[in-house]
């Protein structure tokens, strides 16, 4: 950490000391403002001086590195510059949290985590839920670490980091955003789409943190739709294609599956594997669910339900409770029967109730 405090009970940011003046601190003794625990001062001439637990601490604020140190710092001083109300490493005694960078502007108060390392989706969300639970509002940049870029318009985000996925207003692109320490670069993706489980198509930004302003962080940006088809088109040529590897099990499974069926990937109908917005909301590939409806529902009924195609997939989607960043307005299975609707393989009957166009299926 950056800041901690002495013995007196003042705050010591010694990431602002020179070297002379953090030697001098050395005879003194500093704490964690959060778990009160004894610190060490660690200050060599690469990596920021900073304060760290002892190797057997249990506070959960120990064993951040330089590259975390560094980024929370940049962030601070780019809010600092912008003339923002802003304090770095503020704890939150309430809720016992402490907020990377914790942001005040007019009526709203926010705490900026800047996350690098891998924690569950279970300590996200209890820490979300501690700043909402006294009217703090959480923004999550990851470290650009954990980017894993495609191509293009292209990342894969693993199913953990989709926790961290943005959505300020449901008119508003689902985003996500990376910083790295060492470039000084903010990355912005933003109207993201998932294709598989992991990978995803969206629109790309990647700045200097310096060029950028606060609100730049919110302003919308949308995939381009062209390049999205053409992309889309592409990955479901190379589906079709391309041969299992044995340890992805579930696709292999699915492949048996379908087998059974007389069918394959070749003989499938060409709305298996159509994208939608929400796709992040399932635990399977789209192909698996889509296939799943088609193969369970729409050849052995002329008219269901959307209750019956909800439980037929029931353990295909996540809970709501995974996505604490997002409120969802829409359901994937909805969004996709109704999408089926727009391009005639679908009759809505009502709005619960479908029927199957059979001269389509």
């Amino acid at each position: 950490m950056l800041q901690a405090v002495n013995q007196t009970g003042e705050l010591v940011p010694i990431w602002k000391m020179n070297l002379d003046e953090i030697k001098q601190k050395r005879k003194e003794r500093f704490f964690c403002p959060a778990c009160r625990e004894p610190l060490m001062i660690k200050a060599g001439l690469k990596n920021t001086p900073h304060f760290a637990h002892h190797r057997k601490s249990n506070c959960n604020l120990s064993g951040e590195g330089s590259y975390h140190e560094n980024g929370k710092k940049d962030i601070y001083l780019w809010l600092v510059a912008q003339g923002y109300q802003v304090t770095l490493e503020h704890y939150f005694a309430d809720i016992k949290q402490r907020a990377d960078i914790f942001l005040e502007m007019k009526k709203k108060r926010i705490a900026i985590e800047y996350q690098c390392a891998r924690i569950s989706i279970q300590e996200m969300c209890r820490r979300t839920q501690g700043y909402r639970s006294i009217g703090v509002i959480p923004i999550w940049i990851l470290g650009a670490n954990k980017l894993q870029r495609k191509g293009t318009h292209s990342i894969s985000i693993t199913s953990n980091d989709q926790a961290f996925l943005h959505q300020f207003h449901h008119s508003l692109p689902l985003s996500i955003f990376y910083y790295c320490s060492n470039t000084k670069r903010l990355i912005i993706y933003q109207d993201l789409i998932f294709l598989t489980k992991t990978k995803t198509f969206g629109s790309l930004h990647i700045s200097k943190l310096s060029s950028l302003g606060w609100r730049d962080l919110f302003r919308s940006r949308y995939r381009n739709k062209e390049l999205f088809h053409k992309y889309w088109q592409q990955q479901k040529q190379q589906w079709r294609n391309r041969p299992v590897p044995p340890y992805q099990r579930e696709e292999m499974n699915w492949r048996q599956w379908l087998y059974l069926h007389q069918l394959n990937t070749q003989s499938l109908p060409s709305f298996i594997y159509l994208p939608i917005s929400t796709q992040y909301q399932m635990k399977s590939s789209p192909w698996i669910w889509q296939s799943r409806l088609y193969i369970d529902l729409f050849l052995k009924k002329e008219y269901f339900t959307i209750d019956q195609a909800m439980h037929l997939l029931r353990n295909h989607y996540y809970s709501s409770n995974y996505f604490p960043l997002i409120q969802p307005s829409n359901h994937p299975i909805s969004e996709y029967l109704q999408l089926l609707v727009r391009i005639g393989i679908l009759k809505e009957v009502s709005e619960t109730n479908y029927q199957v166009n059979r001269t389509t299926v």
